[in-house]
């Protein structure tokens, strides 16, 4: 019997991984930084290994992931509302395209005077902060996959005698799916950025914080090994749903159908 291989994509990471560590090793040894500012990795290992055994940074990590569920999963819902009613009217369809080239380039970060104005510093706040980094990529990237839907789909839609809703969600956002996941990895990275850009700025939202007020926190204990553990953290959160979820996501869907754009 053959043993399992490895999938081609985590021996990328793995490799990718090793690569960075070492030609972080071999920078310090050239510049001979001291241990304060360019802390060896063994040094930041060690004090991400205690940050999660103390249990604070697990908790800080659920938080934070748990923030970024809400605020995609609402992302999604607003971005499918807008796309229903670009679908009722021309005028509608423009008005969205106009309110999303409006809004997309505006950084949520630039927002924060504003939204701290209306909501305060609280999880409502950090929550409109990802809402706005995720909903316009996916609004237009789920717009432009129902306009090039090809038109056989919607004489199909027609045939089935099915109404607004249930073409839309029976049809339209299924052929969509490619466009609708491409946004979704958009929408995915900016709202990690957004989340942690918000945490440091509103410090500890709820409880001890998310991920961004743990490495906030470490700054001002001049702590440089966590500082670069809780951007470890960030990084491999990262490329854990890239490779666990989007990739295997894709194999399954938009490979398998023959979809990929």
């Amino acid at each position: 019997m053959r043993g399992k291989t490895l999938p081609r994509g985590v021996i990328a990471l793995a490799g990718s991984i090793l690569g960075i560590g070492l030609i972080w090793e071999l920078v310090r040894a050239l510049i001979s930084a001291p241990v304060e500012l360019f802390p060896p990795l063994r040094v930041i290992l060690v004090a991400l290994i205690e940050a999660f055994i103390s249990g604070k940074l697990g908790i800080q990590v659920l938080f934070s992931l748990g923030m970024i569920a809400a605020g995609l999963g609402a992302g999604i819902l607003i971005a499918m509302f807008l796309v229903f009613l670009a679908e009722l009217h021309p005028l509608l369809g423009a008005g969205v395209s106009s309110l999303a080239g409006i809004l997309h380039p505006l950084p949520g970060i630039a927002l924060l005077p504003v939204v701290i104005l209306w909501f305060g510093i609280g999880i409502p706040a950090v929550l409109v902060i990802i809402i706005h980094s995720v909903l316009w990529p996916l609004t237009e990237n789920l717009k432009s996959g129902v306009e090039n839907i090809s038109e056989s789909y919607r004489l199909v839609a027609e045939n089935f005698g099915f109404g607004r809703i249930e073409r839309l969600f029976r049809v339209i956002l299924p052929a969509a799916f490619p466009f609708l996941l491409a946004g979704f990895k958009i929408a995915w990275a900016r709202a990690w950025r957004a989340l942690i850009s918000a945490e440091m700025v509103f410090g500890a939202v709820a409880y001890s914080g998310g991920l961004g007020w743990f490495i906030f926190s470490r700054r001002v204990f001049m702590d440089t090994a966590g500082i670069f553990a809780g951007l470890t953290v960030v990084v491999l959160i990262g490329l854990a749903v890239e490779q666990g979820v989007i990739r295997p996501l894709e194999r399954r869907t938009v490979e398998r159908w023959g979809m990929r754009q």
